[in-house]
């Protein structure tokens, strides 16, 4: 056994551990799309919520959730993560998480909004 931390990379096949997880949030590879209900809701939704289809709309429409967090990590002026000088704390995609049955269209956001997709998975 080696006493010393050296690590050399197995290239005899390919890793099945690479990192795939946003850190708490949906799943890297989750791919979502804009929902039927996201433009004429926007205004109502959180500010979170906005940029998050605000960066899925720039990557093209649909984009995984890995391509959303990259994204935010690069966003500027109006499409900065965050609000002043200071960055959320949460990754998009664990506000996604955290909104997950209301931006699926599985729960009500309000008795006044009911039920809305604000984004869709696509399979």
């Amino acid at each position: 056994m080696k006493n010393n931390n050296e690590v050399k990379a197995n290239t005899k096949s390919a890793n099945p551990f690479n990192p795939t997880s946003t850190g708490g949030g949906l799943h890297s590879n989750v791919k979502v799309t804009i929902g039927a209900d996201a433009q004429a809701e926007y205004q109502n939704l959180p500010r979170q919520i906005q940029l998050n289809l605000n960066y899925v709309f720039d990557l093209g429409g649909t984009a995984t959730m890995g391509d959303i967090n990259a994204f935010s990590e690069t966003a500027s002026g109006n499409q900065f993560w965050g609000r002043g000088d200071s960055s959320y704390e949460q990754t998009p995609s664990k506000v996604i998480a955290h909104y997950s049955p209301k931006v699926f269209g599985d729960k009500e956001w309000s008795k006044k909004l009911g039920k809305l997709e604000i984004f869709k998975i696509v399979k």
